[in-house]
């Protein structure tokens, strides 16, 4: 089964753990903060530290945001995310995360792909979102993760 993760950098230590756990379970997985397997990988912070070193830096915010979400890197990092998105069978949104992988998660589901929301701390109800029903599962165990991995590898 191949997996995509969808979370945020700010997860780094746990994107990373959720990734070595799923292979361990016989996944193929895309974790995008991994470039040791050729995955082009950079964070805000490094877009950010090139803006500042160019030489035309606009004083507009607007501008800036502009010119970070037109910068190669970005168009780069978003051909591979789509890519890998399309690759996959199963994405799972680790939560904590922000409106990238939220929107990763909506793009996945309309392609038709198997979506878990997970959790491990648990969820409060400023957790709640309608639209998590687009979710075939929504868990913080990692028990039930696995089971329902278990349960689609052998349909």
């Amino acid at each position: 089964m191949k997996i995509y993760i969808a979370s945020s950098w700010k997860n780094k230590e746990d994107v990373t753990r959720m990734a070595k756990h799923l292979r361990g379970f016989g996944c193929i997985v895309d974790d995008f903060t991994d470039d040791s397997q050729g995955r082009f990988t950079f964070s805000l912070e490094d877009l950010e530290n090139i803006l500042d070193n160019d030489r035309i830096i606009s004083s507009s915010s607007h501008a800036r945001v502009i010119k970070a979400m037109n910068h190669e890197m970005s168009k780069r990092a978003f051909q591979q995310d789509k890519s890998m998105i399309e690759w996959a069978d199963v994405l799972i949104l680790l939560l904590p995360c922000g409106k990238s992988a939220h929107m990763e998660l909506g793009y996945a589901k309309g392609l038709g792909k198997k979506i878990i929301i997970f959790s491990h701390n648990g969820f409060t109800m400023d957790d709640f979102e309608v639209m998590y029903g687009f979710a075939d599962l929504i868990t913080y165990s990692g028990l039930e993760l696995f089971d329902k991995l278990r349960e689609w590898s052998s349909d």
